[in-house]
């Protein structure tokens, strides 16, 4: 039984049909070893999404925990596709299909056939706003492309890659897998916790150390910090002191073209946390003001990216 397999090998929930998860999959000892979107096609089918750079990682540990007549496939390179991300990205996405758009809610995932091409088309999006993540068949990715470029064009839709979406991703402090998530880190720490499903009847691994962890309470805590910074950002494992004593250590940042600041992601000790704390972060050799936020910089309350897709913006 997949949804069973699931339940032990993922600390988070599975979810119903047609609906996805965000979940943490942790070893024995309660480490991070992987961070999912896990999605239901059917009863039995799952769509595991996480990243590409941890697929052969991933497939030994599912290899080695597989039990029944549980089947995993690597789909990685059979299955490829475009995100659509805005204000505007469900009515793009309403011009290309006959599909039903408006009854898409945050964190569903739907098969659904956008202009000629059969697509599975999933209710998330990185960039933290409304956005769509849609997959096909590599032979079709050129006709999925046309048809959302065209469509696009009425909505002044625009290109954008990865190095844009690792900047939108700052805004909501949204983390990486390798940089705030690693098998370094546990879920505590990094605030993946909130995902683990501790209310499930199920063993899960690393159950035992996460619970531990959880009473415990993390001696680190992930945090966001403006920086003070003119000439360069944060790349990671930078230091952050604080009172003349290095604290912690930056995981990521970058420059949020959306705030016009230099924002940078890290670890401090968890009783040192609060909005506002001013530190310095050695950017480079040089001394840079930082000042702890707790508030996303866009989109706070979730309002777009969970909202109805076709209500204006």
């Amino acid at each position: 039984d997949a949804r069973a397999w699931l339940d032990r090998i993922m600390a988070g929930r599975v979810p119903a049909q047609g609906r996805m998860s965000l979940t943490p999959m942790l070893s024995e000892k309660g480490k991070l070893i992987g961070d999912f979107t896990m999605s239901c096609l059917d009863a039995q089918t799952f769509q595991l999404t996480a990243s590409y750079g941890a697929q052969a990682y991933h497939m030994r540990w599912f290899t080695r925990h597989l039990q029944g007549d549980v089947r995993v496939e690597n789909i990685s390179d059979k299955r490829t596709g475009f995100q659509i991300a805005g204000p505007n990205a469900a009515a793009v996405l309403a011009t290309c299909t006959r599909d039903d758009v408006t009854t898409l809610r945050f964190m569903d995932v739907r098969k659904m056939t956008v202009g000629m091409v059969n697509c599975l088309v999933q209710r998330v999006s990185y960039t933290g706003d409304l956005g769509f993540e849609i997959y096909c068949d590599p032979m079709d990715q050129r006709s999925l492309w046309t048809t959302l470029w065209e469509a696009g064009k009425a909505f002044d839709m625009v290109p954008f890659g990865m190095r844009a979406m690792m900047s939108l991703r700052l805004d909501k402090f949204f983390g990486s897998w390798m940089s705030e998530f690693s098998p370094d880190y546990t879920a505590a720490e990094t605030g993946l916790d909130r995902f683990i499903s501790f209310k499930k009847n199920v063993d899960f691994i690393g159950r035992t150390a996460a619970e531990a962890d959880r009473r415990a309470g993390p001696d680190r805590t992930l945090c966001a910090f403006e920086v003070d910074s003119i000439d360069a950002d944060v790349h990671g494992y930078e230091p952050i002191w604080h009172d003349g004593q290095v604290v912690g250590f930056c995981t990521s940042g970058g420059y949020s073209h959306f705030a016009g600041k230099s924002i940078a992601l890290g670890f401090v000790p968890t009783g040192s946390r609060r909005d506002g704390l001013r530190v310095e972060i050695e950017i480079l050799g040089k001394m840079c003001p930082a000042r702890l936020i707790t508030t996303p910089l866009f989109d706070a309350d979730g309002a777009r990216m969970r909202g109805a897709p076709l209500t204006p913006c």
